[in-house]
């Protein structure tokens, strides 16, 4: 496979001196309220109102090239990376720590510009792990955005990238875009008239494209249709594609959401709740 290219070269875009030692400073705050209310002013000082894009490593191993005016988690990632779903990254960490057969195997439902699938790929490189990837985001600017974070990053050819939409069946969607945050895009069901579509699989058939037949971690983000992209993979999917673990929104409501149950209804159990997400593994895998 030809090598990701980037043009212009990753650090084109590098913030200056003095801005790139303020991100560095917001990369030390505390962990707290008042870190992160010190992180969003060094982060309005490092961009000076610019919308980007800005070129910066936001972990080690992780470079990206960031336009935080558009997208909230591209915000977020300019300066501050420790406030980054910490609980998720220490799952995946603890993930990759379970030595088995083969690659770590990492499925990214909503990749977005792709931070969670940089970060596991940084994470197992640390740890000397072969990892396959496959980032699946159907919004053709944030895959571009994508595309480029891992050539930056010069992420290997078994990172591999999906322009498609998961759904519980095959069909076809269009986006709809969020005004100010690209991260809040959604698709819907084509309707006549609709300029452009784009391919809706369930999770196994998205898989079978790329020869995947089993998963050790999945992150699911797919802005409402979490549910639905499970729900196909418990009723169609062989049980040797469940993920061992995933990560999936659940919100910040005390109450149990749907997709937490549908996922206890099938075999796993809830390790956590963060932030946002549910943290969950199969019950072979607790035990």
């Amino acid at each position: 496979m030809t090598p990701r290219s980037l043009d212009p070269p990753f650090g084109a875009f590098a913030l200056t001196g003095a801005r790139e030692r303020l991100r560095r400073v917001a990369a030390h705050m505390p962990r707290n309220r008042l870190g992160r209310m010190a992180v969003s002013l060094l982060r309005r000082v490092c961009t000076g109102g610019r919308p980007g894009p800005f070129d910066v490593e936001v972990f080690p191993g992780v470079r990206a090239r960031l336009h935080p005016a558009s997208n909230r988690c591209e915000k977020r990632a300019l300066a501050g990376p420790q406030f980054f779903d910490l609980g998720e990254r220490e799952a995946l960490r603890a993930a990759l720590a379970r030595r088995g057969d083969g690659p770590f195997v990492f499925i990214d439902l909503g990749a977005n510009v792709g931070l969670y699938s940089l970060w596991v790929l940084a994470a197992a490189r640390a740890v000397g792990r072969d990892v396959t990837i496959l980032a699946v985001e159907p919004d053709s600017e944030t895959r571009a955005r994508l595309e480029t974070n891992l050539a930056a990053s010069q992420a290997p050819d078994t990172v591999h990238v999906a322009g498609v939409a998961i759904g519980a069946r095959a069909g076809r969607g269009a986006i709809v875009g969020h005004a100010h945050n690209r991260g809040e895009h959604r698709v819907r069901s084509a309707r006549d008239g609709d300029a452009e579509t784009v391919e809706i699989l369930p999770v196994d058939a998205v898989c079978a494209r790329f020869a995947i037949t089993r998963i050790d971690a999945m992150k699911v983000d797919l802005e409402g249709h979490d549910e639905a992209a499970l729900a196909g993979l418990f009723a169609a999917a062989p049980t040797s594609l469940w993920p061992e673990l995933i990560i999936v929104e659940a919100g910040k409501g005390a109450e149990t959401p749907s997709v937490v149950r549908l996922c206890l209804d099938n075999g796993y159990q809830l390790d956590r709740r963060t932030r946002l997400n549910a943290l969950l593994t199969r019950a072979s895998r607790a035990s």
